[in-house]
């Protein structure tokens, strides 16, 4: 018995190894044929015009060997960070000049070789904040409309001790002017018809940048309409909160529908902070639209060292929105405000995420991700293989 066994073993033995060597060589994150395949969002937020080179040969094969890399420690998701700025560099050469990657065509060069290794890619958008002056969106040229830069209330009322009135920084664009949300949407439909490979759209923090806003003039004369009294007085008190989340959510609505028309396979989220209460002051209304069914996830940006907060704010998240939506905790690894956290502490954020139900992590951001941290990923919470979770954004199916 023992001798006739025994080769059949040591083939068996030896067909896995292979299976093995092949998958770990190629950066693939697919699993093995019969293996357990565990249930979990593993993405990564990047910035495409720092990550890669202009230059087309190089860019080329730094995004290929980011791709492996990421693969190959079982990531199963990329979210890049695709600025209104980069489709209009896609056509016009004047924005060209400031996304050079749009030349040898970045987005479409990640996509195929992000799929190649069963990772997929959902454009990372802001249709609110991040803008400036010069952006497309207020570019009459490109169909845009300066009128649709939102106001701070100090660029409109001056600051009582100084008397100044501050420059209008442009950084913002009101969702409540519905042409402005019909250019947005057009933007993204562009990236799907370049692109109709993509697994979906992810907003970024859908609503103002900051508190103050908006005392543009479409949003003074809709407030003194409904409420009978200046929005001056009030910027940031419960009325102006409703009136900020119109916009916002006609736009998420009118997103949701676009994508279930051209494929019902395209993936719809968003993300921003851990408090929806907090959020929705800014016009971020992201709990109730994954409660009407509207997102497929919503990551929560959750970055903080302190282990105890971390947890209180993840169960904060989850219990807002579960079971009507799946929750990704984001895990800040290097963020704005000069905040970072250690790989033991990543590693101890994403185990925790887990025990508290959430349905994945995404890591901030690519690239403060280093090849420790990777392998470390790789033997720890990574270890296995992972598939997405089944979408979740049913209610404009049904309607439809």
């Amino acid at each position: 018995m023992k001798s006739s066994t025994q080769p059949g073993r040591f083939f068996r033995i030896l067909a896995v190894g292979m299976l093995l060597a092949i998958n770990l060589l190629s950066g693939s994150a697919q699993e093995l044929p019969g293996a357990k395949t565990q249930v979990e969002a593993r993405g990564i937020w990047i910035h495409p015009e720092s990550q890669f080179s202009a230059d087309p040969e190089k860019g080329r094969q730094e995004v290929r060997e980011f791709v492996r890399r990421f693969a190959q420690a079982n990531f199963n998701l990329i979210l890049p960070w695709i600025r209104s700025v980069y489709v209009a560099a896609l056509t016009d050469e004047n924005y060209r000049k400031s996304v050079p990657i749009a030349g040898w065509d970045a987005l479409g060069e990640l996509v195929k070789v992000a799929h190649e290794s069963n990772v997929q890619v959902q454009v990372w958008y802001s249709f609110t904040d991040y803008h400036s002056p010069d952006s497309p969106d207020f570019n009459p040229k490109l169909g845009g409309n300066p009128a649709w830069a939102a106001r701070r209330i100090d660029e409109l009322v001056s600051d009582k001790t100084t008397g100044k009135v501050i420059p209008r920084r442009m950084s913002d664009v009101c969702p409540l002017h519905p042409e402005a949300r019909k250019w947005q949407l057009r933007q993204i439909e562009t990236l799907l018809d370049r692109y109709p490979a993509l697994d979906g759209i992810h907003i970024e923090e859908p609503g103002y940048g900051t508190k103050g806003n908006c005392v543009c003039d479409l949003c003074l004369e809709l407030f003194k309409k409904m409420y009978g009294y200046p929005e001056t007085n009030s910027v940031d008190g419960v009325e102006a909160e409703d009136l900020k989340c119109l916009g916002t959510t006609d736009f998420m609505r009118q997103l949701g529908e676009l994508l279930n028309q051209r494929n019902p396979k395209l993936v719809l989220s968003a993300n921003g902070g851990y408090s929806w209460r907090g959020d929705r002051r800014q016009g971020r209304d992201w709990a109730r639209w994954a409660h009407l069914g509207w997102l497929d996830y919503y990551a929560a940006q959750v970055y903080t060292g302190n282990l105890n907060d971390f947890s209180s704010r993840v169960q904060t998240v989850c219990r807002d929105l579960k079971p009507d939506c799946a929750v990704l905790i984001g895990i800040g690894i290097d963020w704005s405000g000069g905040g970072t956290n250690t790989l033991e502490t990543v590693l101890q954020e994403i185990e925790t995420s887990r025990k508290l139900g959430a349905d994945g992590v995404a890591l901030f951001h690519g690239r403060a991700i280093t090849d420790a941290h990777l392998a470390s990923l790789k033997a720890g919470p990574f270890r296995e293989p992972a598939r997405l979770p089944e979408r979740y954004r049913t209610l404009l199916q049904r309607r439809n």
